[in-house]
């Protein structure tokens, strides 16, 4: 039993390192980019008393895709991606609704990418992701 709560605590910690390297974001195993940051702007944050934002966008990547899908009217966005504070990938899109937009990786050098998300609110969301 030790030896499992040992093995679980270094595995936690592992994961921990990598996502500290990473600017605090968390590399997906399962191809789901995680976001963090506030979507809604600084002016709601303490409205909803939630402990944890909640963030209407869903990412993934998958077969070279990344999949975003906004689950509500999020106004003007803006998404970037960059490489080592190289801007890669950048487009504003107006979303008035539900919507669904991809964006291929599929010429992309293997590393790890920071995918950014900004609206007209002031909200700001982040998540990184591997091509390999």
């Amino acid at each position: 039993m030790k030896a499992r709560i040992i093995l679980f605590l270094l595995v936690c910690f592992s994961c921990t390192i990598i996502a500290q390297e990473n600017d605090g974001g968390v590399i997906s195993l399962w191809e789901q980019i995680s976001f963090s940051g506030h979507w809604k702007g600084d002016d709601d944050i303490d409205k909803d008393n939630r402990s944890v934002p909640f963030i209407p966008v869903t990412a993934s990547l998958e077969n070279s895709i990344i999949s975003l899908e906004f689950l509500e009217s999020a106004g003007d966005v803006s998404i970037t991606i960059s490489k080592a504070n190289q801007t890669i990938y950048s487009h504003y899109l107006l979303i008035d609704n539900l919507e669904k937009y991809s964006i291929s990786v599929e010429d992309y050098s293997p590393g790890v990418y920071l995918l950014e998300l900004t609206n007209s609110y002031g909200g700001h969301i982040y998540g990184v992701f591997e091509v390999k």
